[in-house]
């Protein structure tokens, strides 16, 4: 088995930026739900006496790929049942899974998942819970400090990782990069604006209400392009900046389309050369991902699954997709970028 030693943590955004979990990006950000696997999900054979892991997670595309790579780690040490969240399970669904697999540990992803959880710990009746692995979870620092006895690794990559590669693919000049952002999410920015400091770039900051309408993340973003003097924008998983097609629409497309400039985004699903809007996304790696969950609960393991002991890692292993046409059409391609990408997506007119 492989085992690593856990990265730093943001170094200080472990205290609570969201009131609660549902504040936060939700899993419709993480791994679109939608997508659902076409076969249905196979446990490896137990073993008898074996002590048993169970995976709560959404039955699709994304999240099959985390936990293949966590799977095919433990699978050896553990027995392995996974129980698909659907968003229609409920709380006694949960409860009735972790009572009669009675798991040394438990391993959930996406932010619907893990506010079961939290909702199951808060019940009168909860047994004392298993300790908790959470990934493909957004926004996993903020919240895990209302949720006890949780470890797991962060789902957003520093957004001065992004920040670096959109000047590695683009020709244009990238100084200032503006980002529009909500109350729950205030020291999140704080802290990527000051790392990204560190390699000289700037971020301008836009606060709008914690109930944005329309209109309010138009003006937020109109005086972004008129006194921001921005290079570059930068979107947060956060569905209240998003909603869906028609809001987006309605709000970030003009306005990209009237500053011209790149749209960096924290999901790959919103990169997409046939509906043009993000421009480039850095995100893990979800395989390795589930590769990195494992090697965290062999280290719990070693350590009396005292997760205290254990920070919330980053990722250790990230892609980075970018809608080349967009880049090559508004925004000029470097002759070398396409050795910084990992899906260049290039859809001819």
């Amino acid at each position: 088995m492989i085992r690593g030693s856990p990265l730093p943590t943001y170094l200080a955004l472990a205290a609570l930026a969201c009131a609660s979990l549902t504040a936060c990006a939700t899993a419709e950000i993480v791994g679109r739900q939608d997508e659902t696997s076409k076969s249905a999900i196979e446990d490896p054979p137990g073993k008898p006496g074996g002590k048993t892991l169970l995976i709560a997670m959404p039955d699709s595309r994304d999240f099959l790929d985390a936990r293949r790579g966590l799977v095919a780690e433990v699978k050896k040490d553990f027995n392995v049942i996974t129980f698909v969240v659907t968003p229609t399970t409920t709380i006694d669904d949960l409860a009735a899974a972790i009572e009669r697999n009675t798991p040394v540990c438990l391993v959930l992803m996406n932010n619907t998942t893990l506010a079961l959880f939290q909702k199951y710990q808060a019940r009168p009746s909860a047994r004392a819970t298993p300790p908790a692995v959470v990934l493909m979870t957004s926004f996993l620092e903020e919240v895990a400090s209302g949720v006890k006895g949780i470890t797991g690794i962060a789902y957003e990559v520093p957004a001065v990782t992004g920040f670096i590669n959109l000047r590695m693919v683009v020709t244009a000049r990238i100084d200032r990069i503006g980002v529009v952002y909500r109350p729950a999410f205030g020291r999140f920015v704080a802290r990527q604006r000051d790392l990204a400091a560190r390699e000289g770039i700037e971020t301008v900051p836009m606060a709008v209400p914690a109930d944005a309408s329309a209109d309010q993340l138009r003006t937020a973003l109109q005086a972004l392009r008129e006194q921001g003097k921005i290079d570059a924008l930068w979107l947060l998983n956060d569905n209240g900046l998003i909603h869906d097609g028609a809001f987006i629409a309605a709000t970030w497309r003009p306005i990209l389309q009237e500053m011209n400039i790149p749209l960096l985004v924290g999901v790959p699903n919103l990169v997409d050369p046939a509906q043009p809007f993000g421009t480039l996304s850095v995100v893990p790696d979800h395989e390795s991902l589930g590769l990195q969950a494992a090697n965290l609960i062999f280290d719990l393991a070693d350590n009396n699954w005292n997760v205290g002991d254990h920070p919330i890692e980053l990722p250790l292993s990230v892609k980075t997709v970018v809608d080349v046409r967009q880049v090559r059409e508004r925004f000029g391609l470097r002759s070398d970028a396409l050795h910084h990408v990992d899906r260049a997506l290039d859809q001819s007119p």
